[in-house]
């Protein structure tokens, strides 16, 4: 599969789908301040991800998420009454957007 090379402003428009209050990931960075600084690092996360689809292989990195239990109802000793929240990497979301919008 080939998937188009991104672009400083293609990097900016994905930053800028990123929700604001949505918690920070593994790498503890909060979307508010990557938005903050998008301009700056568009360049440089760019080239990263034309790397990923160059080699079509995804630093370990952005693969790491913080899983919760949350529970649903009833029994609180069956693990069945709960589900997991996973929280990911903001570049994570930035690289899922970014291939989500190339399919």
């Amino acid at each position: 599969i080939f998937l188009t090379p991104v672009t400083n402003t293609d990097i900016i428009q994905a930053i800028a789908k990123l929700k604001k209050t949505a918690s920070a990931g593994q790498d503890t960075l909060k979307p508010n301040i990557i938005k903050g600084i998008a301009n700056q690092i568009s360049h440089p996360f760019a080239y990263i991800i034309n790397l990923v689809f160059q080699n079509s292989s995804v630093p370990d990195e952005l693969k790491f998420a913080n899983v919760t239990p949350i529970f649903k109802a009833g029994n609180p000793a069956e693990l069945q009454n709960y589900r997991p929240i996973s929280v990911l990497p903001a570049f994570s979301k930035i690289l899922e957007r970014l291939i989500h919008d190339r399919l």
